[in-house]
C-alpha cells in the first residue's frame, strides 16, 4: 500500500518510530529519497523493512 505522497505505507510507518530515521531521511537529498523509496517498495516482509529503517537511522549516526 503506497500513501498519496508515495511514500509506502510501511516505511512511513517505520520511520514514524524511529526519530534517528526520521531525521536522517529528512537530510537527504531528493534523489537519496528516491532510491529509498524504491527500495521499501520492493521489501516483503516487516522485518526487511524495519532493517531498511535501521539502515537509514545508522547513515544519520554516521554523518
Amino acid at each position: 500500500m503506497v500513501k498519496e505522497d508515495g511514500l509506502p505505507l510501511g516505511l512511513g510507518f517505520g520511520l514514524a518510530m524511529n526519530e534517528k530515521a526520521m531525521d536522517s531521511f529528512a537530510s537527504m537529498n531528493e534523489e537519496e529519497k528516491k532510491q529509498v523509496i524504491e527500495a521499501a517498495r520492493g521489501m516483503t516482509s516487516k522485518e526487511e523493512m524495519q532493517n531498511l529503517v535501521n539502515n537509514i537511522a545508522d547513515i544519520g549516526r554516521a554523518q
